[in-house]
């Protein structure tokens, strides 16, 4: 009887883990489907913000092809003034998965989410008009990368940020101050990367006069590593194009 007992007992747990095993594979297919899912609307307002030229585009066109941005009383990245006569936004996050990943705090769990198919994805776009044409837009990417966002400085080393994060901006020119405390200068565009997170941030800022190889490779978004097995680490898998000198 109780050779019985125990062969049952171990077909029940055999057969208990085997339905755990199963419902993790497709629970971890489905969730990076979902995460391919986002990635391709994502690269699908991206692909159409590229068409976008300042000083030249006009409202109807931009709703025409961005027709997800709506009238916005904030400037790009939240902030609370709208510098131009209309502002127009749009967002694209991903639900519970990007939740989670975004709100927790511990890397082991951070980790075995990931692993288990876990991804965070958010876009936001940002397009303010003046005279009727485009004045400038934007576009914020945050792509969840090892490690946890963090709370408080210091900030975790390069690598271990939480997050891979791209911010483009286009406008009618570029004011950066030059060498000299009282000089301006006025690039045609300009590439910079976080001292701290290098691999994993970059900044970019287009003007009309960027050089066409720059803002191509400024929009040609590869989001691939969004539903591979080891998720996103650099902002060069997302931007394979921008010439090397960019992370300097």
């Amino acid at each position: 009887m109780s050779t019985v007992w125990n062969r049952l007992v171990s077909h029940r747990a055999n057969r208990v883990c085997l339905w755990c095993l199963v419902f993790v594979v497709i629970s971890a297919i489905a969730l990076r489907v979902e995460a391919a899912i986002y990635a391709r609307q994502i690269v699908s307002v991206v692909n159409a913000l590229s068409t976008l030229r300042v000083g030249e585009t006009s409202k109807v066109e931009t709703l025409a092809r961005i027709p997800s941005v709506r009238p916005s009383g904030t400037g790009p990245y939240g902030a609370p003034v709208c510098n131009a006569d209309e502002c127009f936004s749009s967002g694209i996050t991903n639900g519970l998965p990007g939740r989670l990943m975004w709100r927790t705090s511990s890397n082991l769990l951070s980790n075995v989410l990931r692993w288990w198919g876990f991804r965070a994805e958010s876009l936001g776009v940002y397009v303010n008009f003046t005279s009727g044409k485009v004045s400038y837009f934007s576009y914020h990417l945050m792509v969840s990368a090892p490690g946890v966002l963090p709370s408080l400085p210091p900030p975790p080393p390069d690598g271990k940020f939480g997050a891979v994060v791209i911010g483009l901006s286009s406008q009618r020119a570029i004011s950066i101050r030059g060498p000299n405390p009282t000089s301006t200068l006025h690039p045609p565009y300009y590439l910079s990367s976080s001292q701290v997170v290098q691999s994993q941030h970059i900044g970019i800022g287009l003007t009309p006069d960027s050089p066409k190889e720059i803002v191509r490779a400024s929009f040609d978004l590869r989001l691939n590593c969004v539903w591979s097995f080891g998720g996103c680490r650099r902002w060069r898998e997302l931007l394979p194009l921008m010439p090397l000198s960019a992370s300097n």
